[in-house]
């Protein structure tokens, strides 16, 4: 038996393995040729090939008996140029191949440098703080970031430009037609919700790419509206600062005009009479001397009692002799007396020791005042009065006046001086100063004064502002 036949093996199906063995061979060297490879093994086989189907069929004799009836025109000559000019296709048409391979791999790298430039404008456009907006000229919002729709609040399908903006849009269109770009300073934003918006604007209109192509209107915004409502606030604060520093002055001139009065009128009377009596004694008998002694003794209790009343206006007495807690007890006691009808709650908790001259008549004038504007304005029929120290990040006294009266809108400036002076009072002493209000609800004055604070006399802050003088002008 040959050494290829095996004994275990049928005949037919070991020449079936041997023949199939160089097809998988010739398959695989085939795969792995580059296409430049594959392109020429095509084209070798197709010329084998046809050179197969020409012997077979004798293709070439029946070409020369046909062509030998046209020997004129030499017919015979054209398969050498058609020859030719296929292997001039096959050469260019492998190099047009190759651009077109080159040509893809190019577009694919431009595609993705692209999408790249693409995802980053978008990162960009849409992390921008500044809110950007494609319009038409009808005012119907296109492309849009994330910033205006913050700004503008929820942009939805039905909303358009000439309802968000607070001008008359046609108008505002053909002015931007005509200078090509309007800036507003301060522009009001018609927001969906409501909510109060300002913005700083800038409108560029923008002409079609081509004739067919609509104009657009590009739109940048800025949002001012915490910076203009700090701006409302500061013009309120410094208007109710003007008042206030005019009624300083008004009370002022009315404080010495009232000591004046009363020394005048009161002390200076008795002090009159003291002196004429004292110059009546120096001739008077004995008997006239007693009389003359009780009238000096009586004048002399009467500019007691009147120096005594000055001081009580001037300051409290009783800040010095009971603290805090007892002078505002007092104070709510003679409130009581004046009215009657109204129940007063009051929970005082603080140590003596704690709270200094400058705490004390803070504290204590707010109260007053506070009371003061309840018997004028709240018409309450109830109210509570607190003073706590609290223990947050530092000590502080805690003031809370409530009362359950008719109530205020705290939106609109003050008119009045006392909750100015209160809350300047307050800030005096580095406090926080908060008023919480509504209508037929009531009122809550809540004033946080530090303990730690220092304030310095007017002796004391112009002594240090010398030294601080002195240590610049002699480094």
């Amino acid at each position: 038996m040959p050494k290829w036949m095996h004994p275990c093996i049928p005949l037919p199906k070991l020449l079936d393995i041997n023949m199939r063995t160089p097809l998988i061979h010739a398959f695989r060297k085939y795969e792995n040729l580059s296409h430049s490879g594959k392109d020429s093994l095509a084209v070798v086989l197709g010329v084998i090939l046809a050179y197969s189907i020409s012997l077979y069929f004798n293709l070439s004799e029946e070409l020369n008996h046909w062509f030998a009836g046209y020997e004129s025109v030499q017919l015979d000559e054209i398969p050498f140029p058609l020859f030719v000019y296929a292997l001039l296709s096959v050469w260019f048409s492998r190099r047009r191949m190759q651009e077109i391979r080159a040509e893809i791999q190019r577009r694919k790298q431009t595609e993705a440098q692209l999408s790249n430039s693409q995802q980053l404008y978008k990162t960009l456009f849409d992390g921008d703080l500044t809110g950007n907006v494609v319009l038409d000229i009808n005012g119907n919002i296109g492309m849009h970031n994330r910033a205006f729709h913050r700004i503008c609040g929820p942009v939805h399908q039905d909303l358009s430009a000439c309802h968000l903006f607070s001008f008359d849009w046609p108008t505002f269109v053909l002015q931007l037609i005509q200078h090509k770009e309007i800036n507003f300073n301060k522009l009001k934003v018609q927001r969906p919700d409501h909510r109060p918006c300002f913005v700083e604007a800038r409108f560029v209109y923008v002409l079609g790419a081509t004739e067919t192509d609509q104009a657009q209107i590009h739109a940048y915004l800025v949002d001012m509206t915490e910076q203009y409502t700090i701006e409302l606030d500061l013009e309120r604060t410094l208007k109710e600062n003007r008042v206030l520093a005019r009624h300083a002055i008004l009370v002022q001139e009315q404080e010495r005009k009232y000591i004046a009065s009363e020394i005048h009128d009161e002390t200076g009377q008795y002090l009159t009479a003291i002196r004429m009596d004292v110059m009546a004694l120096q001739k008077s008998s004995p008997e006239q001397a007693n009389a003359i002694a009780a009238r000096i003794a009586s004048n002399t209790q009467h500019v007691q009692q009147s120096i005594r009343a000055l001081i009580k206006h001037l300051r409290p007495p009783s800040l010095d002799s009971l603290g805090l807690i007892g002078a505002v007890e007092l104070l709510i006691n003679d409130w009581r007396k004046l009215n009657p009808f109204v129940i007063c709650h009051a929970e005082m908790h603080a140590d003596k020791e704690r709270l200094n001259d400058d705490i004390n008549i803070v504290a204590y004038r707010i109260i007053q005042e506070g009371l003061t504007n309840i018997t004028k304005h709240a018409e309450a029929s109830e109210i509570s009065i607190a003073i706590t120290v609290i223990s947050q990040s530092a000590p502080a006294l805690q003031i809370e006046i409530r009362d359950d009266g008719k109530g205020m809108d705290t939106s609109q400036s003050f008119d009045g001086i006392g909750l100015v002076g209160m809350r300047e009072r307050i800030q005096s002493l580095k406090g926080d100063f908060k008023l919480a209000s509504s209508a037929e609800v009531g009122t809550v004055i809540t004033a946080s004064i530090p303990l730690e604070t220092s304030v310095k006399s007017p002796t004391e802050q112009a002594h240090s502002d010398e030294q601080q003088l002195s240590i610049v002008d002699n480094p």
